[in-house]
């Protein structure tokens, strides 16, 4: 599927600025239908096993800093800044069904 889209974006038969804003409409497209698929497997447990994937709801616990109480019990919270960074986490597990 992607061999197809990159040829006909990228081998010159749009101009990059047309091939860009059809690209990121399409992108926009899909992540409505993104949304909705995913909706349904988490709304329906008998949906989340197909003919070639499963997917998996998988749960995570993450401790993470306070930043209040850290400014709280040490003042500045730039003495501490650059010592953590924050990442926020989305996990999605799609397994091959075999």
């Amino acid at each position: 599927m992607t061999s197809n889209l990159s040829s006909r974006y990228l081998d010159g038969n749009m101009h990059p600025a047309d091939a860009l804003a059809e690209v990121r409409q399409q992108m926009a497209e899909l992540k409505k239908i993104e949304a909705e698929l995913r909706e349904q497997i988490l709304s329906d447990v008998s949906s989340r096993s197909g003919q070639m994937y499963k997917a998996e709801v998988v749960l995570s616990a993450q401790r993470r800093i306070d930043p209040a109480a850290v400014a709280e019990l040490i003042g500045d919270m730039e003495k501490v800044k650059r010592s953590f960074d924050v990442t926020f986490v989305l996990l999605k597990k799609i397994e091959v069904e075999a």
